[in-house]
């Protein structure tokens, strides 16, 4: 029997036999209808993959298909250097050359695939490229988008640049001299959130093979209008223990607008941390013991109006499994959604998830519950012709506005 359950996970059973291939780090978005999955790597077995493929998922349906048109796609030869979603398009930005090659003309360039249509559209851009080291995704603010994060003498630094989208120019916003003590460590794999003026950015690793877990009591943000790092004191959630997040890595990151109050929210979620224990080395140095990690299930919801914590599990919120560097996504309505990671502990065994699941932050409107309940008990629904449709008593026309 139907039951809504808000802020509980359920896994999806997809009624397709293709589905993507187990990943971490993807890029993922969902509107009101389907779920979009793009990039992501394979690093089980001491093998890399680099996914250049583009996954779509219909909600209705629960059905995964491949993209058409993927072969224009970016290759494997593009190094992606951060991704944006904007309505029904999917803009990837990539560069190559000449981190290895300086007889390379180095290129960057926008591919620009609209969701609908399934085409894609590929620009160029000039100007002063950003280089080698990137986050996960660009963020827009005004008629720009930004980036952060950029090698310079095989050293990370968290530098700003940005593109103006109508004349496809990059110029440097912001260059880290190391005398500023608000400028954030140099690493990639990271994500930006934009709110309010300023980029928010959270996790992401270094080459640094003790790099340490984040702290997640204070953020880096850079101000748009003055021009400048800063950092950011949150708020704890005095209803929970810990108030703040521990501290961790390779954990999951997203934002979306509330659908009630309007403002801006970022979710974290799972990741390890480290229990560390300290010992003198063989100099008489003192120096930590990394190896004991600590996996993380949790939940937590960071509101970028207020900066405060809250941990969603005190609402029964956690991940399924505790995972590192799995996807996350929150529809317009109010829906988590989760995709992929590594299992924790599962790595030896090839432990990379291509399991899809989700939950509701909020009590969404009577509509989506009910539709909810109508797909569960006709799972196959989108399927049956618009005869056996009426005769259920739904308009043909009522479901096909719900699943296209």
């Amino acid at each position: 029997m139907y039951a809504f359950k808000p802020h509980v996970f359920t896994e999806h059973s997809p009624n397709s036999i293709a589905k993507p291939e187990g990943r971490i780090i993807s890029r993922i978005r969902c509107d009101d209808k389907n779920l979009y999955i793009y990039n992501g790597i394979d690093v089980t077995y001491s093998r890399r993959i680099n996914f250049r493929d583009l996954w779509v998922y219909n909600l209705a349906g629960q059905q995964w298909r491949l993209m058409e048109n993927e072969h224009f796609l970016p290759g494997t030869h593009e190094l992606i250097i951060g991704t944006i979603y904007e309505s029904n398009y999917l803009v990837i930005c990539t560069i190559r050359g000449p981190c290895h090659d300086d007889r390379v003309i180095q290129k960057c360039r926008l591919h620009i695939c609209d969701l609908n249509t399934e085409s894609v559209v590929v620009q160029k851009t000039s100007g002063q490229f950003p280089d080698s080291l990137y986050p996960l995704n660009i963020i827009r603010h005004g008629k720009y988008y930004y980036t952060v994060g950029i090698t310079r003498n095989d050293e990370g630094f968290s530098d700003v640049y940005k593109l103006n989208t109508e004349n496809n120019v990059w110029e440097i916003v912001y260059i880290c001299r190391k005398d500023d003590v608000y400028e954030p460590d140099g690493r990639s794999s990271h994500t930006l959130v934009y709110s309010n003026n300023m980029i928010y950015i959270f996790g992401g690793g270094g080459d640094d093979p003790v790099f340490e877990a984040y702290c997640l009591t204070e953020i880096s943000a850079f101000d748009l209008e003055k021009c400048c790092w800063k950092t950011i004191d949150t708020h704890g959630d005095e209803n929970h223990t810990p108030q703040y997040p521990p501290d961790r890595e390779q954990f999951s990151v997203t934002s979306y607008t509330d659908p009630d109050s309007g403002e801006m929210n970022v979710i974290i979620s799972g990741g390890a941390g480290y229990d560390y224990e300290c010992y003198s080395n063989d100099y008489g140095e003192e120096e930590y013991d990394r190896s004991n990690m600590v996996p993380f299930n949790d939940v937590w919801r960071l509101n970028l109006t207020s900066l405060k914590w809250t941990c969603l599990e005190r609402f029964g919120t956690v991940l399924p499994r505790h995972a590192e560097d799995h996807s996350m996504t929150v529809s317009p309505a109010g829906k988590l959604f989760t995709f992929g990671g590594s299992i924790f502990n599962k790595m030896t065994e090839g432990g990379l998830s291509s399991t899809l699941h989700s939950t509701w932050l909020r009590i969404p409107k009577l509509t989506d519950i009910c539709w909810e309940a109508v797909f569960h008990y006709y799972p196959n629904l989108t399927s049956m012709t618009d005869k056996e449709i009426t005769a259920l008593g739904i308009p043909p026309k009522l479901l096909k506005s719900r699943i296209n």
